[in-house]
C-alpha cells in the first residue's frame, strides 16, 4: 500500500513514503526535492541538512518500511501530540491568530489523558477567548518538528472544523505571545497566507479555503 507523510522542517517538507515515483507523478514540484533511500540515521541527518539550506525546495527519504520511517524519526524527535481549528462564522469569515510574526491558526499540546477533539477546542478557547464555539468534524493532521528547550520535538496536530460567531468578544492569549486575533473574509486571505507557515496553508486549502 502507498505511503507518503509529510513532515515540516523550516517550514520545508520533508516526505517520508514508500514509493518516491508515485508520490513525484502525484506531485510534480518533488522532482525537485533531494531523495534520500533507506530509513537509517544518515539519511535523516544529510536530509535535514539540506532543509536548512536557503535554496532547498524540500527533501524525500524512501523506505519500503512505512514502520522503519516512523521508528527512526522517533529515535530522533519526541513526538508531541496536538489539536487545532480552523474556525469559521456566521459571515464565512475565518479566525487567524497573530504571534512570532506569523498569521497562525489556534493550535496547542494535548494534556495528559486529553481526548484530542477536546485538546484542540480547549485551545482555540484558550488562545482567542472564543467560548461559544461547536466542534465539526476533523479535517487532517500536520506535522512538524522543532526544538525547545534544547529538546527535538516533532508535533503531530490534528485539524478540526469549528464554528463561532463575530458577536463574540476576540481576547488573544498574551501568555501565548498573541498579538492579536481577527475574523478574516475569505477573499482577503491572500496577503495573510503569505506570511503564514507552509503547514497553515495547507490546513487551509484541506479545509477547502481559497485565496
Amino acid at each position: 500500500m502507498f505511503f507518503a507523510r509529510k513532515v515540516y522542517f523550516n517550514n520545508k517538507p520533508l516526505i517520508l513514503t514508500n514509493d518516491r515515483q508515485s508520490y513525484v507523478r502525484e506531485h510534480p514540484i518533488a522532482e525537485g526535492y533531494l531523495s534520500f533511500t533507506g530509513a537509517f540515521p544518515r539519511s535523516f541527518r544529510l536530509a535535514v541538512e539540506h532543509l536548512s539550506k536557503l535554496a532547498s525546495l524540500g527533501a524525500m527519504i524512501e523506505d519500503i518500511s512505512e514502520r522503519s520511517l516512523w521508528e527512526e524519526l522517533y529515535d530522533l524527535y519526541e513526538p508531541v501530540d496536538a489539536g487545532g481549528g480552523v474556525v469559521m462564522n456566521e459571515e464565512g469569515k475565518v479566525l487567524m491568530i497573530y504571534r512570532r510574526g506569523k498569521w497562525d491558526l489556534p493550535k496547542g499540546k494535548r494534556d495528559d489523558g486529553e481526548d484530542i477533539a477536546a485538546c484542540a477546542l480547549r485551545e482555540v478557547q484558550e488562545e482567542t477567548g472564543l467560548q461559544n464555539i461547536s466542534l465539526g468534524e476533523k479535517i487532517c493532521d500536520t506535522y512538524h518538528v522543532y526544538t525547545q528547550n534544547r529538546e527535538n520535538l516533532l508535533k503531530h496536530t490534528a485539524w478540526y472544523r469549528m464554528h463561532g460567531t463575530h458577536k463574540e468578544l476576540l481576547v488573544p492569549q498574551k501568555e501565548e505571545n498573541i498579538l492579536e486575533a481577527r475574523w478574516v473574509p475569505e477573499p482577503d486571505l491572500g496577503p495573510i497566507v503569505l506570511k503564514s507557515y507552509e503547514a497553515v496553508r495547507e490546513v487551509l486549502l484541506a479545509a477547502g479555503l481559497k485565496w
